[in-house]
Protein backbone atom coordinates (compact mmCIF):
# COMPACT_ATOMS: atom_id res chain seq x y z
CA UNK A 1 0.00 0.00 0.00
CA UNK A 2 1.29 3.12 -0.88
CA UNK A 3 0.86 6.05 1.67
CA UNK A 4 -0.69 9.58 0.64
CA UNK A 5 1.64 12.00 0.65
CA UNK A 6 0.64 15.28 2.10
CA UNK A 7 2.21 18.59 3.56
CA UNK A 8 1.13 18.82 7.39
CA UNK A 9 1.53 21.87 9.52
CA UNK A 10 3.76 21.66 12.14
CA UNK A 11 0.71 22.90 15.23
CA UNK A 12 -2.83 24.02 15.94
CA UNK A 13 -5.97 22.20 14.99
CA UNK A 14 -5.08 21.53 11.39
CA UNK A 15 -1.74 19.49 12.70
CA UNK A 16 -4.20 16.84 14.81
CA UNK A 17 -6.55 17.31 11.44
CA UNK A 18 -3.67 16.39 9.15
CA UNK A 19 -2.34 12.72 10.72
CA UNK A 20 -6.01 12.11 10.81
CA UNK A 21 -7.19 12.61 7.46
CA UNK A 22 -3.67 11.18 6.03
CA UNK A 23 -4.58 8.12 8.59
CA UNK A 24 -8.04 8.16 7.76
CA UNK A 25 -6.96 7.74 4.02
CA UNK A 26 -4.24 4.86 4.60
CA UNK A 27 -7.22 2.79 6.63
CA UNK A 28 -9.03 3.13 4.00
CA UNK A 29 -6.45 2.50 1.19
CA UNK A 30 -6.15 2.86 -1.86
CA UNK A 31 -8.26 1.24 -4.65
CA UNK A 32 -6.34 -1.25 -7.06
CA UNK A 33 -5.09 0.38 -10.28
CA UNK A 34 -8.06 -0.42 -12.64
CA UNK A 35 -10.25 2.17 -14.60
CA UNK A 36 -11.47 5.37 -12.50
CA UNK A 37 -14.91 5.49 -11.07
CA UNK A 38 -16.66 8.67 -12.71
CA UNK A 39 -18.39 10.59 -10.44
CA UNK A 40 -20.54 13.94 -10.57
CA UNK A 41 -20.51 16.69 -7.60
CA UNK A 42 -22.87 19.73 -7.67
CA UNK A 43 -21.97 22.64 -5.92
CA UNK A 44 -25.08 24.68 -4.37
CA UNK A 45 -24.50 27.83 -6.44
CA UNK A 46 -21.80 29.76 -8.37
CA UNK A 47 -18.56 28.55 -8.47
CA UNK A 48 -16.39 31.19 -5.88
CA UNK A 49 -13.36 30.64 -3.56
CA UNK A 50 -15.41 28.52 -0.99
CA UNK A 51 -15.25 25.96 -3.50
CA UNK A 52 -11.18 25.94 -4.12
CA UNK A 53 -10.78 22.25 -1.96
CA UNK A 54 -12.56 20.10 -4.17
CA UNK A 55 -10.26 21.89 -7.27
CA UNK A 56 -7.62 21.28 -5.21
CA UNK A 57 -8.89 17.68 -4.67
CA UNK A 58 -8.60 16.99 -8.75
CA UNK A 59 -6.12 19.04 -9.37
CA UNK A 60 -3.36 17.61 -6.60
CA UNK A 61 -4.85 13.69 -7.94
CA UNK A 62 -6.60 13.51 -4.36
CA UNK A 63 -9.39 12.13 -6.20
CA UNK A 64 -7.55 10.27 -8.44
CA UNK A 65 -5.81 8.52 -5.43
CA UNK A 66 -8.90 7.34 -4.42
CA UNK A 67 -9.60 5.64 -7.91
CA UNK A 68 -12.19 8.88 -8.45
CA UNK A 69 -12.78 11.11 -11.71
CA UNK A 70 -14.71 13.73 -10.63
CA UNK A 71 -16.36 16.06 -12.42
CA UNK A 72 -17.73 19.41 -10.83
CA UNK A 73 -20.78 21.49 -11.91
CA UNK A 74 -22.35 24.93 -10.53
CA UNK A 75 -25.94 25.05 -8.69
CA UNK A 76 -28.66 26.54 -8.40
CA UNK A 77 -29.54 26.83 -4.76
CA UNK A 78 -29.30 23.99 -2.61
CA UNK A 79 -32.86 22.82 -3.06
CA UNK A 80 -32.27 22.34 -6.47
CA UNK A 81 -28.68 20.50 -5.88
CA UNK A 82 -30.69 18.73 -3.14
CA UNK A 83 -33.48 17.48 -5.84
CA UNK A 84 -30.16 16.78 -8.49
CA UNK A 85 -28.59 13.90 -6.53
CA UNK A 86 -32.43 12.36 -5.29
CA UNK A 87 -32.92 12.12 -8.78
CA UNK A 88 -29.39 10.58 -9.31
CA UNK A 89 -28.14 13.20 -11.74
CA UNK A 90 -25.61 14.13 -9.50
CA UNK A 91 -23.27 11.64 -7.18
CA UNK A 92 -22.79 14.24 -4.43
CA UNK A 93 -24.12 17.39 -3.50
CA UNK A 94 -23.02 20.57 -1.48
CA UNK A 95 -26.34 21.52 0.09
CA UNK A 96 -27.01 23.31 3.46
CA UNK A 97 -28.25 22.02 6.27
CA UNK A 98 -31.69 23.65 6.72
CA UNK A 99 -32.34 22.92 3.29
CA UNK A 100 -31.50 19.27 3.75
CA UNK A 101 -33.60 19.15 7.01
CA UNK A 102 -36.42 20.76 5.03
CA UNK A 103 -36.26 18.76 2.25
CA UNK A 104 -36.46 15.36 3.96
CA UNK A 105 -39.61 16.77 6.48
CA UNK A 106 -41.47 18.43 3.82
CA UNK A 107 -40.79 15.98 0.86
CA UNK A 108 -39.28 12.72 2.36
CA UNK A 109 -36.15 13.92 0.08
CA UNK A 110 -33.92 10.58 -0.15
CA UNK A 111 -30.56 12.22 0.71
CA UNK A 112 -28.31 11.68 4.08
CA UNK A 113 -25.07 14.06 5.16
CA UNK A 114 -22.34 12.07 4.68
CA UNK A 115 -19.97 15.26 6.09
CA UNK A 116 -20.16 18.94 7.30
CA UNK A 117 -18.38 21.21 5.21
CA UNK A 118 -18.90 24.69 6.89
CA UNK A 119 -19.26 24.03 10.55
CA UNK A 120 -21.26 27.61 10.90
CA UNK A 121 -23.35 28.61 8.46
CA UNK A 122 -22.78 31.60 6.14
CA UNK A 123 -26.28 32.74 6.35
CA UNK A 124 -26.11 36.40 7.33
CA UNK A 125 -26.94 40.58 7.20
CA UNK A 126 -24.26 42.24 5.31
CA UNK A 127 -24.44 45.84 5.69
CA UNK A 128 -22.31 49.34 5.14
CA UNK A 129 -20.72 50.01 8.58
CA UNK A 130 -21.39 53.48 9.81
CA UNK A 131 -25.37 54.07 10.95
CA UNK A 132 -25.78 50.40 11.68
CA UNK A 133 -23.12 48.75 14.46
CA UNK A 134 -25.73 45.92 15.62
CA UNK A 135 -28.61 43.53 14.13
CA UNK A 136 -30.92 46.45 16.30
CA UNK A 137 -29.39 48.95 14.13
CA UNK A 138 -31.92 47.08 11.20
CA UNK A 139 -34.84 49.46 12.32
CA UNK A 140 -35.56 51.77 10.26
CA UNK A 141 -33.10 51.21 7.42
CA UNK A 142 -33.75 49.44 4.13
CA UNK A 143 -32.71 45.65 3.25
CA UNK A 144 -32.39 44.07 0.38
CA UNK A 145 -33.47 40.60 0.31
CA UNK A 146 -34.42 37.56 -2.76
CA UNK A 147 -37.91 36.44 -2.87
CA UNK A 148 -36.82 33.05 -1.55
CA UNK A 149 -33.60 31.38 -0.27
CA UNK A 150 -31.76 30.02 3.03
CA UNK A 151 -31.12 33.54 4.36
CA UNK A 152 -34.16 34.41 3.70
CA UNK A 153 -36.05 30.91 4.97
CA UNK A 154 -34.07 32.03 8.41
CA UNK A 155 -34.47 35.49 8.89
CA UNK A 156 -37.35 35.09 10.87
CA UNK A 157 -35.67 32.55 13.45
CA UNK A 158 -32.45 35.50 13.23
CA UNK A 159 -34.95 38.79 14.32
CA UNK A 160 -36.98 36.68 16.81
CA UNK A 161 -33.39 35.53 18.38
CA UNK A 162 -32.21 39.19 18.64
CA UNK A 163 -35.76 40.75 19.71
CA UNK A 164 -35.69 42.47 16.71
CA UNK A 165 -39.92 43.47 15.20
CA UNK A 166 -39.89 42.45 11.68
CA UNK A 167 -42.63 45.50 10.69
CA UNK A 168 -39.85 48.15 12.10
CA UNK A 169 -37.64 47.03 8.89
CA UNK A 170 -37.85 48.19 5.60
CA UNK A 171 -37.74 45.26 2.77
CA UNK A 172 -36.50 45.48 -0.34
CA UNK A 173 -37.44 42.14 -2.52
CA UNK A 174 -34.93 42.40 -5.64
CA UNK A 175 -32.67 39.84 -7.82
CA UNK A 176 -29.42 39.11 -5.75
CA UNK A 177 -27.58 40.42 -8.59
CA UNK A 178 -28.42 44.16 -7.66
CA UNK A 179 -27.68 43.86 -3.96
CA UNK A 180 -24.37 45.62 -4.34
CA UNK A 181 -25.26 48.38 -7.05
CA UNK A 182 -28.09 48.79 -4.51
CA UNK A 183 -25.90 49.31 -1.46
CA UNK A 184 -22.98 51.51 -3.41
CA UNK A 185 -25.90 53.83 -4.37
CA UNK A 186 -27.10 53.78 -0.56
CA UNK A 187 -30.59 52.35 -2.12
CA UNK A 188 -30.35 50.06 0.56
CA UNK A 189 -28.38 49.83 4.17
CA UNK A 190 -27.94 45.96 4.32
CA UNK A 191 -29.03 43.00 2.34
CA UNK A 192 -29.53 38.95 3.07
CA UNK A 193 -26.66 37.07 1.42
CA UNK A 194 -23.62 35.04 3.17
CA UNK A 195 -20.59 35.83 4.25
CA UNK A 196 -18.83 33.85 2.14
CA UNK A 197 -19.06 36.66 -0.41
CA UNK A 198 -18.05 39.34 1.80
CA UNK A 199 -14.84 39.65 -0.19
CA UNK A 200 -16.82 40.87 -3.16
CA UNK A 201 -18.86 43.36 -1.54
CA UNK A 202 -15.83 44.77 0.03
CA UNK A 203 -13.86 44.99 -3.59
CA UNK A 204 -16.70 46.99 -5.05
CA UNK A 205 -17.37 49.46 -2.44
CA UNK A 206 -13.96 50.27 -2.48
CA UNK A 207 -13.94 53.13 -4.86
CA UNK A 208 -17.41 54.26 -3.02
CA UNK A 209 -15.10 54.78 0.22
CA UNK A 210 -17.76 52.24 1.91
CA UNK A 211 -16.48 50.04 4.57
CA UNK A 212 -19.02 46.74 4.26
CA UNK A 213 -19.15 43.99 7.30
CA UNK A 214 -21.60 41.24 8.31
CA UNK A 215 -23.92 39.89 11.03
CA UNK A 216 -23.84 35.79 10.34
CA UNK A 217 -26.75 34.07 12.08
CA UNK A 218 -24.33 31.98 13.52
CA UNK A 219 -23.17 34.55 15.38
CA UNK A 220 -26.18 36.23 16.72
CA UNK A 221 -28.25 33.92 18.64
CA UNK A 222 -28.99 30.33 15.65
CA UNK A 223 -26.05 28.08 16.17
CA UNK A 224 -26.61 26.91 12.61
CA UNK A 225 -24.69 24.20 10.56
CA UNK A 226 -23.86 25.24 6.94
CA UNK A 227 -22.97 23.43 3.83
CA UNK A 228 -22.52 19.92 3.86
CA UNK A 229 -21.95 16.45 1.26
CA UNK A 230 -24.81 14.91 0.55
CA UNK A 231 -25.58 11.67 -1.12
CA UNK A 232 -28.63 9.85 -2.07
CA UNK A 233 -29.69 6.93 0.42
CA UNK A 234 -29.97 4.55 -1.97
CA UNK A 235 -25.57 5.08 -3.20
CA UNK A 236 -25.23 4.55 1.06
CA UNK A 237 -26.45 0.74 0.40
CA UNK A 238 -25.34 -0.25 -2.63
CA UNK A 239 -21.41 1.60 -2.66
CA UNK A 240 -20.38 2.44 0.56
CA UNK A 241 -16.95 2.31 -0.42
CA UNK A 242 -17.05 4.98 -3.37
CA UNK A 243 -18.41 7.25 -0.52
CA UNK A 244 -15.42 6.91 1.66
CA UNK A 245 -13.23 7.28 -1.20
CA UNK A 246 -14.99 10.39 -2.01
CA UNK A 247 -14.90 11.69 1.62
CA UNK A 248 -11.10 11.15 1.94
CA UNK A 249 -10.07 12.51 -0.63
CA UNK A 250 -12.46 15.50 -0.44
CA UNK A 251 -11.37 16.07 3.09
CA UNK A 252 -7.70 15.98 2.04
CA UNK A 253 -8.28 19.04 -0.38
CA UNK A 254 -10.31 21.11 2.15
CA UNK A 255 -7.21 20.52 4.87
CA UNK A 256 -4.82 21.11 1.78
CA UNK A 257 -6.68 24.34 0.50
CA UNK A 258 -6.97 25.67 4.01
CA UNK A 259 -3.34 25.33 4.39
CA UNK A 260 -1.70 26.66 1.16
CA UNK A 261 -4.46 29.23 0.04
CA UNK A 262 -2.55 31.02 -2.22
CA UNK A 263 -2.18 28.08 -4.38
CA UNK A 264 -5.25 26.83 -4.23
CA UNK A 265 -6.68 29.84 -5.07
CA UNK A 266 -4.42 29.53 -8.01
CA UNK A 267 -5.71 26.35 -9.06
CA UNK A 268 -9.63 27.27 -8.84
CA UNK A 269 -8.56 30.04 -11.91
CA UNK A 270 -6.96 27.83 -14.21
CA UNK A 271 -10.55 26.55 -14.82
CA UNK A 272 -12.12 29.71 -13.29
CA UNK A 273 -10.34 32.45 -14.51
CA UNK A 274 -13.56 35.06 -13.68
CA UNK A 275 -12.84 34.53 -10.35
CA UNK A 276 -10.80 37.55 -9.04
CA UNK A 277 -7.56 36.38 -7.01
CA UNK A 278 -7.79 38.18 -3.90
CA UNK A 279 -11.61 37.95 -3.75
CA UNK A 280 -11.38 34.32 -4.24
CA UNK A 281 -8.85 33.97 -1.34
CA UNK A 282 -11.22 35.89 0.91
CA UNK A 283 -13.60 33.27 0.24
CA UNK A 284 -11.48 30.80 0.64
CA UNK A 285 -10.17 31.92 4.09
CA UNK A 286 -13.74 32.98 5.54
CA UNK A 287 -15.11 28.95 4.77
CA UNK A 288 -11.43 27.93 6.69
CA UNK A 289 -13.37 29.94 9.58
CA UNK A 290 -16.78 28.84 9.00
CA UNK A 291 -15.02 24.88 8.77
CA UNK A 292 -12.62 25.40 12.04
CA UNK A 293 -15.19 25.24 14.79
CA UNK A 294 -14.53 23.88 18.16
CA UNK A 295 -16.03 20.00 17.16
CA UNK A 296 -13.86 20.02 14.19
CA UNK A 297 -10.69 20.80 16.44
CA UNK A 298 -11.52 18.27 18.55
CA UNK A 299 -13.31 15.44 16.45
CA UNK A 300 -12.09 16.50 12.71
CA UNK A 301 -13.14 17.76 9.48
CA UNK A 302 -16.47 16.43 8.32
CA UNK A 303 -17.63 16.00 12.07
CA UNK A 304 -21.32 16.13 13.07
CA UNK A 305 -22.66 16.95 16.60
CA UNK A 306 -25.93 14.84 17.60
CA UNK A 307 -26.96 17.54 19.93
CA UNK A 308 -25.92 19.83 18.10
CA UNK A 309 -27.44 18.76 15.32
CA UNK A 310 -30.95 18.09 17.20
CA UNK A 311 -30.52 21.73 18.02
CA UNK A 312 -30.55 22.99 14.18
CA UNK A 313 -33.32 20.49 13.07
CA UNK A 314 -35.44 22.12 15.90
CA UNK A 315 -34.54 25.63 15.09
CA UNK A 316 -35.31 24.99 11.50
CA UNK A 317 -38.44 23.08 11.97
CA UNK A 318 -39.82 26.04 13.92
CA UNK A 319 -38.42 28.67 11.66
CA UNK A 320 -39.93 26.97 8.75
CA UNK A 321 -43.20 25.07 10.12
CA UNK A 322 -41.98 21.65 8.72
CA UNK A 323 -44.37 19.15 8.52
CA UNK A 324 -42.27 16.76 11.08
CA UNK A 325 -39.64 16.74 12.98
CA UNK A 326 -36.98 14.83 11.27
CA UNK A 327 -35.23 12.08 13.34
CA UNK A 328 -31.47 13.17 13.46
CA UNK A 329 -30.64 10.02 12.09
CA UNK A 330 -32.57 10.41 9.16
CA UNK A 331 -29.97 13.89 8.68
CA UNK A 332 -26.54 12.45 8.83
CA UNK A 333 -24.09 9.82 9.18
CA UNK A 334 -20.67 9.79 10.18
CA UNK A 335 -19.59 6.35 9.02
CA UNK A 336 -18.25 7.23 5.59
CA UNK A 337 -15.47 9.72 7.63
CA UNK A 338 -12.11 8.42 8.47
CA UNK A 339 -12.24 6.31 11.88
CA UNK A 340 -10.70 9.25 13.63
CA UNK A 341 -13.35 11.49 12.93
CA UNK A 342 -15.96 9.34 14.88
CA UNK A 343 -17.19 10.53 18.67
Amino acid sequence: MTALKTRTPKSGPLARLAGAVALGSLLLGAPAASAADNVKLALNWLVSGKNAPYFVAVEKGFYAEQGLNVSISRGNGSGDTIKRVAAGESDFGLADTAAVIGAKANDESPVKLVGLIFGKSSVAILYVKGAIKEPNDLIGKKLGRSAAGASVNMFPAFLQANKIERSGINEVVVNPNSFLPLMLSKQVDAVLDQSSYLGRYRKGAQEAGLDIDAFRFADYGLDLYGDGIIVKTDLIKSNPALIKRFMAATLKGSQYAFENPDEAIAILRKTNPEIDADVGKEELLDTKQLAMTDEVAKHGLGYIDAKHMENVRDIVTKSLSLKRSVPVDEIYTLEFLPPEKKS
